[in-house]
């Protein structure tokens, strides 16, 4: 028995690498929109093939893989293979080809064979679509190029069916830039006297572009729980047993929602204030400033808040009129906003300090923009604020430091220390095992001694953990990624392998949802999760904008730079 179980082991060792090969294949070639393929990757005649790393393909996404190994020796010949399982879900329809894929085993390179997939539209057929169904709710009148507008997305499912929830959603809204929430909002609803359970899927809207463009179509795979039926002869083959032994399973039903048109117009040049820049919504300001009763010299701290409905990011910080009679420091702006970018709020904070007593208010503040619902130019204007300057005290003037604080003159004969015309009694003589010298040549070497056993389990811990040899060597591999990129796809590409290494998962695939996914449930703060989030959706736009990108390869590398170092303050 131990000489086969040698022969064996041999046989394994001097073949391990023999007559290899690396195929790829897909279950099906043409698919309806909404549905998914499973893509294999099957390599014979080893089971130690390196995971292979999948291109990104517009428009497809790649989850996964699983892995299934084999091995089987039947008369003296070996069989082994191992294989890569992923599923391939079309985010549009349109045809796509999935590139050559690389896959390295024992130092050599395979490629596979590039694979045509076309996806159509084709409504999903089947027995519950009168029982389930979905609806679009968008603006039912013309939006405005740059406005941001709530949609949603309604699933219906009548009280008797089994509704658990949604596995996947996907819409078509070329040009919309449309984002939604990941949790839904569920209740009911009596629709002809019918009760349905009611999921509610909340997005938005901000038109990229002028013209009639769709929202939809969209697909929706909703989940049923669906009892198992008993064996086939049982004398008690009913829904008792299943119910008392929890016998049920998930089933997915698609559903579709059609496509809604939505007309986009360019903001009106009649009535278009000369100081407009750029802000839409319904907007207003609140300012004040504290104290209004001062002293020359003394600081003025004034704050503006803008707040309302619509895209915060559009809306410019107001500014004071003439500032002439006062000393201006930097203002310092905050920013917040919903999650959908619907509703939003921006406060600015400024010091100012009169120069003299002829001050006697603060200039008005005025904040031009366009409101979509009155289809008009509107102005939220805050009259000047009355001040009481009296002359200063002394001739001293208060310092503002830059971070906002205050300090006041530094006064001669006080913060000086004078010369010493005696230099006193000499200091006891220490002995040299209280100096520093001494504990230094006496400490040292032990902490060398500990250095060098923390750097020994360090590199014993890369070695074997390559969860943390992975996270260790994140953001120096994505930094030496981002310094040679010179597109945006390689910037987004940087990003993606930091991603991936630091929260230890497969880099192919990996999207703005990783956000969702993977960072907020670790506890990264909203404002850090939107902002890559946003990293992510520019990428995408600029790679596909061409020319029409606002934002330069450098401002957006320095912003992935930035996003990492945030990153790797965050324990993730």
């Amino acid at each position: 028995m131990r000489l086969w179980l040698v022969i064996g082991l041999l046989l394994t060792a001097t073949g391990a690498f023999a007559d290899v090969s690396v195929v790829a294949s897909i279950d099906r070639n043409h698919v309806a929109f909404g549905e998914s393929v499973t893509l294999t990757l099957a390599v014979q005649g080893t089971q130690s093939g390196a995971q292979p790393s999948i291109p990104r393909v517009d428009g497809l996404s790649f989850d996964g893989p699983s892995t299934q190994s084999s091995f089987s020796l039947n008369n003296g010949q070996m069989s082994q293979s191992v294989s890569f399982v992923y599923q391939v879900t079309p985010a549009r329809t349109g045809e796509f080809t999935i590139p050559a894929i690389a896959v390295n085993v024992g130092g050599n390179r395979y490629s596979t064979e590039p694979i045509r997939l076309v996806v159509e539209k084709g409504s999903a057929q089947n027995d519950l679509s009168q029982e389930i169904f979905a609806r679009a709710m968008v603006p039912s009148k013309p939006v405005y190029l740059g406005q941001t507008e709530p949609v949603e997305v309604l699933v219906f499912a009548r009280a008797d069916v089994p509704f658990k929830g949604l596995s996947s959603f996907n819409c078509e809204a070329d040009g919309m830039g449309f984002k939604y929430l990941q949790n839904m909002k569920q209740g009911t609803q009596v629709i002809n006297g019918e009760s349905f359970h009611v999921a509610m899927i909340q997005g938005a809207i901000s038109p990229e572009r002028m013209g009639t463009l769709n929202f939809g179509p969209c697909i929706l795979k909703a989940q049923l729980t669906v009892q198992k039926r008993g064996r086939n002869g049982w004398p008690f083959d009913d829904s008792m047993f299943d119910q008392m032994f929890g016998r049920v399973e998930v089933r997915e039903v698609p559903v579709t929602v059609d496509a809604v048109p939505i007309e986009v117009l360019p903001l009106p040049e009649e009535g278009r204030p000369a100081d407009f820049g750029g802000a839409i919504g319904q907007w207003k300001l609140d300012v004040t400033a504290k104290p209004t009763d001062v002293a020359v010299g003394d600081p003025i701290t004034v704050t503006i808040k803008v707040s309302g409905n619509g895209n915060i990011d559009t809306v410019p910080t107001p500014k004071l009129g003439p500032l002439d009679g006062f000393k201006t420091y930097d203002p310092t702006t905050k920013t917040t906003k919903d999650d959908l970018n619907t509703t939003g709020e921006r406060v600015m904070q400024q010091v100012l300090i009169a120069k003299s007593a002829d001050v006697k208010e603060l200039p008005e503040v005025r904040l031009a923009y366009f409101d979509p619902e009155a289809r008009a130019y509107k102005a939220a204007v805050q009259s000047p604020i009355k001040l009481v300057v009296k002359a200063g005290t002394g001739g001293q003037t208060t310092i503002v430091s830059g971070g906002g604080r205050l300090r006041p003159d530094e006064k001669l004969g006080q913060d000086i220390v004078y010369l010493k015309g005696d230099l006193g009694p000499a200091a006891p003589a220490v002995p040299f095992c209280g100096t520093a010298t001494f504990w230094a040549l006496n400490v040292m070497p032990a902490l060398a001694l500990l250095g060098t056993v923390g750097w020994k389990r360090r590199t014993d811990r890369l070695r074997g953990d390559v969860a943390y040899a992975r996270r260790t060597r994140a953001a120096k591999k994505a930094r030496k990624l981002l310094t040679s990129a010179t597109s945006y796809d390689e910037i987004q590409h940087a990003l993606q392998h930091y991603l991936g290494d630091r929260l230890n998962i497969p880099v192919g695939g990996i999207t703005a949802s990783v956000v969702d996914e993977q960072l907020v449930p670790r506890g990264v703060n909203a404002e850090l999760a939107d902002r890559v989030r946003a990293c992510f959706e520019a990428c995408d736009t600029a790679r596909f904008a061409g020319g029409g990108a606002d934002t330069s390869i450098q401002a957006t590398r320095d912003n992935v730079e930035r996003l990492i170092d945030e990153l790797e303050t965050k324990q993730l």
